[in-house]
């Protein structure tokens, strides 16, 4: 996966009125005009000012040849959108004395004998900041058909891993590097599970997605197998059903196997958001502004990609997922205070264009919002609500 470079936002901006007085059209009509042009089974998005979501719609179908349409509650594979989560969790365990961010694959891994002598020194920060030396996802796809068969408890997968990837040479060893990698997330999580002896998929339960209110989020597809109750991923322009083969390996959801109502997505973009602004939350403000500062010369954090636009007025946080079934992108503008978030249930490039294009209307709204003041409270987020 790798973060849109760029922004295209003309093309969805609404027209003028007609001379006709005729009212322009409306989100969900703007949304059916992207997803028809762009052949999606659906597309869904929404816009927050200071943490409460003031638009929100959904178009098309839950499954390609079925009628059930798509809701603003339903939940969506976020893809590599969920690394941010993954390091926001690791930085409660970092808060928590568990770990911490110059914690070694050498000091946690010592006894492992396939770890090769070049990764010892490699800490947990380089891992999520992409700069391990491991190779970029050329290479990702035999090793996870490795993982697949693999019927063990995930942490016992997660060291499988660990054995096989580790076994080979770094690319390049003093960290100078952005080479994106899935499987730095996924040997950061058992880095975490060594140190706790508990499995990733619980502490992301206990440190964000409880605290957080997130109670619609979970890991790997959406919904059932019996029947269509959530939307489903798309691969060839077929529906894919919900199973351990409709996403990536589960040993590996520390890169991005999360789904998630937009609601519950947007509990924790309020949260990134509210300590990018320096504002007090949940979270510690300037912890989670350490994730999201890149090192010195690089545009990427710990799950998060910083970019500048015009329009954002500054710096700008975002991220782009996909499991080739899905898509997701989040646009962060911490000196509007804004957030923008688009979804569709399948992948490829004009996935990715058409939720582009849905950040493009989400920002016009915005615009036009602020300008006529009358920003609508649909849905305050709160970002303590206590832990489940």
């Amino acid at each position: 996966e790798t973060v849109l470079a760029g922004l295209v936002i003309g093309a969805s901006m609404s027209a003028s009125p007609a001379a006709s007085g005729a009212a322009p059209p409306s989100v969900a009509e703007r949304f059916d005009e992207i997803r028809v042009r762009a052949d999606l089974p659906a597309l869904a998005g929404f816009a927050m000012k200071a943490g409460e979501i003031v638009v929100i719609d959904a178009v098309g179908v839950r499954a390609r040849g079925e009628e059930t349409g798509v809701t603003t509650r339903d939940r969506w594979h976020l893809g590599s959108c969920g690394k941010a989560m993954s390091a926001t969790v690791l930085d409660q365990l970092v808060a928590r004395g568990d770990l911490a961010w110059d914690t070694t694959i050498g000091e946690v891994f010592a006894d492992v004998d396939e770890v090769l002598p070049a990764w010892h020194d490699v800490t947990l920060r380089r891992l999520v900041q992409h700069r391990s030396g491991l190779p970029e996802d050329a290479r990702e796809p035999l090793l996870a058909l490795r993982m697949m068969p693999l019927e063990t408890p995930l942490p016992d997968q997660r060291l499988k891993l660990v054995r096989v990837v580790l076994s080979e040479p770094p690319v390049e060893t003093d960290g100078s590097k952005m080479r994106y990698s899935n499987f730095g997330y996924a040997i950061a999580a058992a880095m975490a599970e060594r140190r706790t002896g508990r499995a990733w998929e619980s502490m992301c339960r206990e440190h964000l997605f409880g605290p957080l209110g997130m109670s619609e989020t979970d890991f790997g597809a959406p919904g059932s197998m019996e029947a269509v109750d959530q939307p489903r991923g798309h691969l060839n322009g077929a529906p894919i059903p919900p199973s351990p083969f409709a996403d990536n390996p589960q040993a590996i959801s520390a890169a991005g196997t999360i789904h998630a109502t937009m609601t519950d997505w947007s509990r924790f973009l309020a949260a990134h958001l509210d300590a990018a602004r320096g504002e007090p939350g949940l979270f510690d403000p300037e912890r989670l502004q350490s994730l999201q500062r890149p090192p010195a010369g690089g545009q990427y954090g710990s799950g998060w990609m910083v970019r500048r636009r015009d329009w954002a007025r500054g710096p700008i946080l975002t991220h782009n997922g996909t499991n080739t079934l899905w898509y997701a992108v989040v646009w962060m503008s911490p000196a509007r205070d804004w957030v923008m978030a688009a979804v569709t249930n399948q992948g490829g490039p004009k996935a990715a264009q058409a939720c582009d294009e849905a950040i493009g209307v989400l920002i016009g709204e915005l615009r036009r919002l602020e300008q006529a003041e009358t920003i609508p409270a649909m849905e305050k987020i709160e970002t303590g609500s206590g832990s489940e």
